[in-house]
């Protein structure tokens, strides 16, 4: 159901009935988030609020919160299709619509949700016409005031139409658990199933390459059939090593294949403890974790498979080894990825309970929907291997209650209810008041916001309580952007330009630099592990500056929202990795005279600089000061034109020159190939360099696109403060740098071409491949 969708924003009621004129709706393919096309506005998001959680305590004007799109406009979606004349039920499933939808089959309402993040499933049968072409219209009614964050809008993520007979098995209808005794695993499974009488029940498991290694045969009547099927020499799925199984049921009736349906899973262990921490399949392990929003940069809120694993090999590339999904459930596809990974997960239910933080937010629809939620949530995800524990929420403010431990018990038992093999767990930010208030004693594993400082603490006050880091460290930066003097560490200042220094130094109140949690985290064994505040810049929350337009995204991620590597990403790479590199910040390119502090991330111990080929002498990492446990620094260098350079000691080195003038482009693909879907994107990134081929810090050159052999979706260069649609055929660069996005749908050659106002234009090439055998 991805195809030919008639779209319009419209505040017209009556767009669900069978002869609405819908001839000036526009086509489009869902997954489609219609806000991402602008125009970026300030008073398209501004609010009035206060924000207890960033120290805010009395209400002010917000502007860019969600990102200064137009996420709150009315829309509809209308779409024809066929049901066989054999079909005895019709369902519709929606992995998710951003948000308060409701869904019309031929004019009949049946069904909808307000949650924009979970999935749902509605019954059409009743509504359809048999071996007849019928209408479905979805409503969308996103509200103003109900977000954080950029949250899209529309059917952004996938739809599909499911067509059964009498007897077959419903929405989500297997809950697969296996457990390893030994050389043996035993997987137990629950299996929903509709039939009026006797069926036979037929399971099987096929391995990765898609090998039938195990399968069984069940007589029963029961509508929720149990059972049990072992494996021997099996394979484990492993952290960043998977190895996937196939579990497919066929339900036979009157000696006839009713239905079929399947999962894939893994097998692995999950063990943790508040004294030895945590371990998967009896290996110890630490969450080397970010936290992610679910907007995938330049393209939106819409899910597309090939941004996904875009932004999950990049964080992988600096040794990412866990996925927080903030604060809400992700698409099924990005799970999916993580499965195929190897990359454990926390799937995170709310950002709210009953207490509000916003006029229209989750707070409003609590009591009527968040059972629902919460159950749709597990019920969807606990399949996947690479989910290791439910979040219950985040930073919620019935912290502050005495009797706030009964809203967390009452999600605790509603995740054990729906699967019992996993931990549950929070973001604490008011951590202190959550122990006294008994929160944290209704969840199995305690996550502490931004406290690296009280862990140790909080173990010896509470020492059975399973601590990590949630949410950590909350730098700021823009990506190869640089304030003098530098300062050791500060509260990020509200700078004319409305950027941020990427020395990574800068914070909010509540925040502070990565070298902290490295500090502590190594440490204390019995941490679990971080998850940094974020892995790529997401649109909305562009603190610090609240009030301050056009700053339209934010500034904590690791990689900026282009995907771009920020300085900090490094820093990561040093921690989490043992790969050998030497990465020097800032450029060198300054005014003659000015004094200027160089930093070092390397894998080394200690290296030496040098300024234009005189020595400035060797620093060591010193294990014993949190900053200096994780970077090299020089201060207090003038800055002369010409070159410097680092030399790591065991003889690895890096150079940085001064740049000329810009001279040309030049455009790198990130893969070779790409699929002839149509909607397997292809990721260039475009320098703008110097005679010399030295990049260009400084340029912010207007770059136009075109594209042969396929289609330019869009670009973006990272810039919080853009207000270009990123749609539009050209991008202007920030400090050198850009990315832009094709399609096509046709095998052969995509080629992009980049060309700007008195530079030298580059192309370059790859293969689109056809999927057809």
């Amino acid at each position: 159901m991805d195809k030919f969708w008639k779209f319009a924003k419209s505040t017209q009621d009556d767009a669900y009935k069978i002869d609405f004129d819908d001839s000036d709706f526009v086509t489009v393919a869902v997954p489609h988030d219609y806000a991402i096309d602008g125009p970026f506005a300030e008073e398209n998001d501004k609010q009035f609020e206060k924000i207890v959680a960033d120290g805010i305590n009395k209400p002010m004007v917000h502007v860019g919160r969600t990102g200064g799109l137009p996420i709150t406009d009315w829309a509809w979606y209308r779409k024809e299709f066929f049901v066989d004349a054999a079909t005895k039920n019709v369902f519709l499933e929606f992995d998710g619509i951003m948000s308060n939808s409701t869904v019309y089959v031929n004019g009949i309402k049946v069904g909808g949700h307000i949650y924009g993040y979970t999935s749902f499933c509605v019954d059409a049968t009743s509504a359809c016409n048999f071996g007849a072409t019928n209408l479905v219209a979805v409503s969308v009614r996103p509200e103003g005031h109900a977000s954080r964050w950029y949250t899209g809008a529309g059917i952004y993520r996938n739809v599909r139409l499911v067509q059964k007979g009498d007897a077959y098995f419903p929405y989500q209808a297997i809950f697969v658990r296996p457990t390893v005794r030994g050389k043996r695993a035993e997987i137990d499974f629950d299996i929903n199933i509709i039939a009026a009488e006797e069926y036979i029940l037929e399971v099987e498991i096929c391995d990765q390459s898609n090998n039938i290694v195990a399968s069984q045969k069940f007589i029963s009547n029961k509508a929720k059939f149990s059972g049990q099927i072992a494996l021997d020499n099996y394979h484990l799925w492993e952290v960043l090593n998977a190895y996937l199984y196939t579990f497919t049921a066929k339900l036979h009736v009157k000696g006839k294949n009713s239905d079929t349906t399947a999962t894939k899973f893994g097998i692995r262990t999950i063990k943790y403890d508040a004294n030895k921490g945590l371990f998967i399949n009896d290996k110890y392990i630490k969450l080397n974790g970010v936290c992610m929003h679910h907007d995938l940069g330049a393209i939106g809120a819409a899910v597309n498979i090939s941004a996904i694993r875009r932004q999950l090999e990049k964080l992988i590339d600096i040794g990412t080894n866990a996925i927080r999904f903030s604060h809400n459930p992700p698409s099924p596809e990005y799970l999916d990825m993580c499965d195929e990974y190897g990359l454990l997960t926390m799937d995170e239910a709310f950002d709210e309970w009953e207490l509000h933080k916003l006029k229209n937010s989750y707070a409003k629809h609590f009591k009527q929907e968040a059972i629902a939620d919460m159950t749709a949530m597990v019920c969807r995800d606990r399949n996947h291997p690479s989910v290791l524990m439910w979040s219950i929420g985040n930073e919620i403010l019935e912290q502050k209650l005495i009797y706030g431990w009964k809203y967390a018990k009452f999600f605790n038992d509603i995740c054990h209810a729906h699967d019992y093999t996993r931990p549950t767990t929070a973001g604490f930010n008011n951590t202190e008041t959550a122990f006294i208030n008994g929160l944290t004693a209704e969840v199995d594993i305690v996550g502490v916001n931004y406290k690296p400082h009280q862990y140790d603490r909080f173990h010896q006050i509470y020492p059975d309580a399973v601590l990590y880091g949630s949410e950590t460290a909350s730098a700021l930066s823009s990506r190869g952007h640089y304030y003098f003097p530098v300062k050791y560490p500060s509260i990020a200042p509200n700078a004319p330009d409305l950027q941020a220094s990427s020395y990574d130094l800068l914070g909010r109140p509540w925040s502070y630099y990565p070298e902290r949690e490295f500090f502590v985290q190594k440490k204390y064994k019995y941490l679990l592990g971080e998850f940094v505040w974020t892995g790529f810049d997401y649109l909305g929350e562009p603190s610090p500056y609240h009030s301050d337009w056009p700053s339209r995204s934010s500034y904590f991620g690791i990689y900026d929202l282009a995907g771009l590597k920020k300085d900090r990403a490094y820093a990561y790479m040093s921690a989490w990795t043992n790969k050998k590199f030497v990465h020097v910040l800032p450029h060198w390119n300054w005014n003659e005279g000015d004094v200027i502090d160089i930093h070092c991330y390397t894998h080394a111990h200690a290296a030496e600089l040098f300024v234009n080929g005189v020595s400035h002498g060797i620093q060591h990492k010193d294990e014993n000061d949190e900053l200096l446990s994780n970077r090299l620094i020089w201060t207090d260098i003038v800055f002369a034109p010409g070159q410097i350079m680092v030399v790591a000691d065991d003889g690895l080195s890096t150079t940085i020159k001064t740049a000329e003038a810009p001279a040309k482009l030049r455009v790198t693909a990130e893969t070779a190939s790409i699929a002839a879907t149509g909607d397997d994107f292809a990721y260039f990134e475009v320098d703008v360099l110097d005679a010399a081929g030295n990049i260009c810090p400084h340029a912010n050159t207007r770059v136009v696109f075109s594209v042969s052999g396929g289609e330019y979706v869009a670009s973006d260069a990272g810039d919080a403060t853009s207000t270009r649609i990123f749609a539009q055929p050209y991008c202007e660069a920030f400090h050198g740098k850009l990315i832009a996005i094709a399609k096509s749908s046709d095998a052969g050659r995509l080629t992009l071409t980049a060309s700007a106002d008195g530079l030298a234009s580059d192309s370059c090439s790859i293969d689109v491949v056809s999927l057809e055998v």
